[in-house]
């Protein structure tokens, strides 16, 4: 019987592997292929930039790749808004056209991160109705702080457990607990990363490092490991978080059901500049002097203003991943309203050894019956032998 066993957990294994497969790679040239320009004022944070269309990005030079193949995202360094008191400075917004479903990993890596007194850049994801959808930030903070902060927002009843709890399983420090997109002005429930190096010139003295998110049926987790302690795995198309440190940030189901109050997301990269986060007045004057719309219109403040970025990858386990990619990119017109190496999109398997993290998803279930069918016959047959 214990050779029976042996030989169906052989065959039944690789089953569950075969779920997990390489979704999208964003890289190099092919980068902006499949992003959504929004293009237009930043109606949703009010910030003192215009985004740009691909092509006006391209011609600005806002958008592009370096001598190390590395992709470019910034902010306009070169325009003067002198004499302009309602000047916004060009930018950059993209919006994937492909959504992040619930059972899947997210990993960027980047050399550098935007940063400087009035910027304000993100990397984050977004359901299609905001706040009913959820929204989760994985990287995010203003002006020249150095600690990279985790927060999700969503409808009322998602929360992240306390400072204290049994269920607090993160090396990061929280900050706040209510998710509720009303509670404290939309704070969010935050947690602080540790690492000085996380965030801003910090992340860029040390070469950058990757940030990581992971959604499945336990919640949600975000990794931060900077360049040298990154997991060897992680550049392959066979990362391993359960082969991880503990997680930076950890929403568990126990108190947020991701699955109620998170949608599928949508992957956005933006900078914008002053706004109502990092120009608030008691904001800015942590780390920076003076007034925040005073900078906006001398260029020379925007030379560390940009991303570096060598790929965003999205590792998939679930049914509801997105079966097609939208050739080309496009760009919307904003006024009012809310809101690893290679190319191209990754379609090649990979067996990612999730364990505990793994989620049993309908496609999953499917192949587990089919190969025990398959395998259940095999072993009457050879049970004599055995």
């Amino acid at each position: 019987m214990f050779k029976k066993l042996v030989l169906l957990s052989s065959i039944i294994a690789p089953a569950l592997g075969q779920s997990l497969k390489l979704a999208n790679n964003y890289t190099g040239s092919t980068f902006f292929d499949r992003w959504t320009f929004q293009n237009g004022i930043d109606a949703n944070t009010t910030g003192n930039v215009l985004f740009q269309t691909q092509s006006q990005a391209t011609s600005l030079g806002l958008i592009g790749t370096n001598a190390a193949g590395n992709v470019i995202i910034k902010v306009d360094n070169t325009t003067s808004g002198a004499g302009n008191p309602t000047f916004g400075r060009p930018s950059v917004k993209i919006l994937s056209n492909d959504s992040v479903p619930m059972g899947s990993l997210v990993i960027m890596d980047a050399v550098h991160m935007p940063f400087g007194c009035s910027v304000w850049p993100a990397f984050w994801m977004q359901g299609p109705n905001w706040p009913n959808d959820g929204e989760i930030d994985i990287v995010e903070n203003v002006n020249l702080v150095t600690t990279n902060r985790y927060t999700l927002h969503s409808l009322n009843g998602c929360m992240h457990p306390p400072a204290g709890s049994s269920l607090v399983q993160e090396t990061g420090q929280v900050i706040s607990t209510d998710c509720f997109n009303q509670t404290n002005g939309d704070e969010g429930c935050i947690v602080q990363d540790p690492s000085t190096n996380s965030y801003g010139k910090g992340f860029a003295s040390v070469g950058g490092g990757v940030f990581a998110m992971l959604w499945n049926d336990e919640g949600i987790r975000t990794w931060f490991f900077q360049r040298g302690s990154i997991p060897a795995d992680v550049p392959t198309s066979n990362p391993n978080p359960a082969g991880w440190p503990t997680p930076t940030a950890f929403w568990p189901t126990a108190t947020c059901n991701t699955s109620q109050f998170f949608s599928p997301q949508t992957i956005i990269f933006d900078i914008t500049i002053c706004g109502n986060f990092a120009g608030a007045p008691q904001v800015f004057s942590e780390t920076c002097s003076g007034n925040c719309l005073d900078l906006v219109q001398d260029p020379t403040n925007y030379d560390d203003a940009y991303f570096e970025i060598k790929y965003v990858a999205v590792f998939t386990n679930s049914s509801e991943a997105s079966s097609s990619t939208t050739s080309g990119s496009s760009s919307t017109s904003t006024g009012s309203g809310s809101s690893p190496s290679g190319s191209g999109s990754g379609s090649s398997s990979a067996a990612l050894g999730f364990k505990s993290y793994l989620t049993l998803t309908p496609s999953s279930i499917g192949v587990l019956s089919m190969a025990v069918a398959i395998v259940l016959p095999a072993l009457a047959v050879f049970s004599g032998a055995l």
